[in-house]
């Protein structure tokens, strides 16, 4: 089954880039063979990819260009799921890949200062998409466990008609320390808190998307 996931944002900040990471980690360990196309200028997960640990050796695919998308279809085409890590600002390779994405992922930072900017963030990615509007869940990300900043902003986003994973990804010190040697918290401590949470939002987004089923 043909899977490409978009993760997109635009508003800096919001962990795009790690979520990106951490769910093709995940897949890999799983014997999935994902592969990842970093679509951001910055080189963020490039960057990580050329540490000690490589990403655990997921497949890097570097094109920011707007042809992005046409570099994921053929990634994709054999079955192979791609993750796409795209720009933390509006452009037209990110709007493509989000028309082209069987699944959009928007990570939002769990702050009452951005709701507002965050909800025309997220108005614009969805309208961007045209008539192929792809499946689409937001992630919290960044959050204190059970804070009322977090379900604050968790029913904002429901009331204004984006939906939201029931997993969060919570603020740990653990990404950090992993991506120090370009791993992620499932490479360094598996049987960890980060790994359970990064483990419980693959297993939504396989759910929404009917990959489980299929594997």
């Amino acid at each position: 089954m043909r899977q490409i996931i978009t993760v997109a944002t635009m508003k800096g900040g919001s962990g795009k880039s790690t979520v990106a990471s951490c769910l093709a980690i995940h897949w890999q360990l799983a014997g999935r063979n994902p592969a990842i196309i970093d679509a951001d200028p910055q080189r963020s997960i490039a960057r990580l990819a050329a540490r000690e640990r490589a990403l655990g050796g997921v497949e890097i695919v570097e094109d920011s260009s707007v042809d992005a998308w046409k570099t994921a279809r053929k990634l994709a085409a054999n079955g192979r799921q791609v993750v796409i890590d795209t720009a933390g600002f509006r452009s037209q390779a990110t709007l493509a890949c989000i028309a082209a994405a069987d699944f959009l992922l928007v990570p939002v930072k769990a702050s009452p200062l951005d709701i507002d900017r965050m909800l025309d963030t997220l108005n614009s990615l969805i309208e961007a998409s045209g008539s192929r509007r792809p499946l689409f869940r937001c992630v919290l990300a960044q959050t204190t466990r059970d804070s009322v900043i977090a379900k604050h902003i968790r029913s904002e986003l429901t009331e204004a008609g984006f939906p939201v994973l029931k997993t969060e990804m919570n603020n740990r010190v653990i990404y950090a320390e992993a991506a120090l040697w370009g791993a992620t918290p499932t490479l360094i401590e598996p049987a960890g808190a980060a790994a359970r949470e990064i483990a419980a939002i693959a297993a939504e987004i396989d759910a929404l998307t009917g990959l489980q089923a299929a594997a």
